[in-house]
């Protein structure tokens, strides 16, 4: 199996964070929770993806579409 990239450890990091977050029962508003819990499941589809496919053309976007707004 290949080692996990950056994109599959930021996204089991920021559930996992959510996930105790839940546990040790620390409120948070159901807005952010479930921003939370999206953006980790969104960074591991990414990352799953990225192991066995070439992701440079959602990099290259990403930088045109950051260029432009900045």
């Amino acid at each position: 199996m290949k080692r996990p990239n950056k994109f599959l450890r930021t996204g089991l990091v920021i559930t996992a964070v959510m996930f105790f977050l839940h546990i040790y029962s620390i409120q948070l508003p159901d807005f952010i929770e479930g921003l939370g819990y999206g953006c980790g499941i969104a960074f591991m589809l990414i990352g799953i993806y990225a192991v066995n496919h070439d992701i440079s053309k959602l990099r290259r976007f990403k930088m045109k579409l950051l260029k432009k707004v900045f």
